[in-house]
């Protein structure tokens, strides 16, 4: 009796055994499992291979699988989507320009009454197809980023520089210092269309603030005018293309914060607009990304 009573106490540690090392070894599958999804999401690799195993882990594997190649393949389409938009703006910006090349000449050549009008329309045109045309090229990816290191103070003072003389009697107050991953090109003309919009709002006297806030994981910078604000059901809408806020025409194509978007979109992050103390005050929150990841590969902030 005692013979028995041993061997199945033995047979019971040996079963709880077994039980322990199969839990251990699906957790630990479970473990890459989730390690691959998480890798598919941040760097668009490629996707999970299809299992053939005929165990309790197969279903979520070979689900988490047919997961990765739709989000896969509404990437693709979603680009082409958006090639597609890039190549016909492209095609409509280079067949507007030279029409408008000629028209511009004619006006001088006619000397009308009309003339400066004429021409400050013209050249409102051309601008409006060079912005629309970036903005596009931005959606489509269309262009290289190159990301290093830099001052975030000393980006928004060259942006401040190529605007101050546009608009006199404007004061720039910048708070904190940060210094940030980014490419500095594109991030100087993302706060250049910021402090654009937010001096078009600001009287003559008045001071745009700019905040920036730096942690160990991620990056936040405010502009913010003395304007008065916007209504909360427009502050939402600031950043799609043409919006205006109504009775606040300032002459503008309405697509500078929608470059922003995008250019920000590219640095992984996300902008927002808000009523501050005095004025509207758009918010950059970043993270802060170690290495370069394409920014393709990662869903779009909107």
């Amino acid at each position: 009796m005692g013979g028995l009573t041993a061997l199945t106490a033995a047979a019971a540690a040996l079963a709880a055994g077994v039980l322990a090392a199969v839990l251990l070894i699906q957790r630990r599958r479970m473990r890459r499992l989730a390690a691959r999804m998480e890798e598919f999401l941040t760097t668009g690799g490629k996707p999970l291979d299809f299992s053939v195993r005929e165990d309790s882990l197969a279903p979520l594997h070979n689900a988490a699988a047919e997961l990765e190649n739709q989000v896969l393949l509404g990437r693709e389409r979603l680009a082409e989507e958006y090639q597609r938009t890039s190549d016909l703006t492209a095609d409509i910006s280079h067949q507007l320009k030279t029409p408008l090349a000629s028209l511009r000449l004619f006006c001088e050549l006619d000397s009308g009454a009309h003339m400066a009008e004429e021409l400050d329309q013209i050249e409102r045109m051309e601008r409006l197809i060079h912005a629309l045309l970036r903005l596009e090229r931005l959606c489509a990816d269309g262009y290289e980023f190159s990301f290093s290191e830099h001052d975030a103070a000393g980006i928004v003072r060259a942006a401040w520089d190529s605007l101050s003389s546009v608009f006199p009697g404007r004061r720039l107050e910048i708070r904190g210092e940060a210094r940030i991953r980014c490419d500095a090109k594109w991030m100087r003309e993302a706060y250049m269309n910021l402090l654009k919009n937010a001096c078009e709002h600001t009287r003559e006297g008045g001071v745009i603030t700019v905040t920036l806030e730096r942690t160990p994981l991620a990056f936040s910078g405010s502009v913010e005018d003395d304007g008065g604000g916007v209504p909360p059901q427009d502050a939402r809408r600031l950043f799609e293309r043409f919006y205006r806020v109504p009775g606040q025409d300032t002459g503008g194509a309405g697509l500078g914060l929608a470059i922003v978007r995008e250019i920000i979109r590219r640095h992984h992050g996300a902008v927002r607009a808000e009523n501050g103390e005095k004025g509207l005050r758009v918010v950059i929150d970043m993270p802060m990304i170690e290495s370069a990841v394409p920014a393709a590969a990662l869903p779009r902030a909107r």
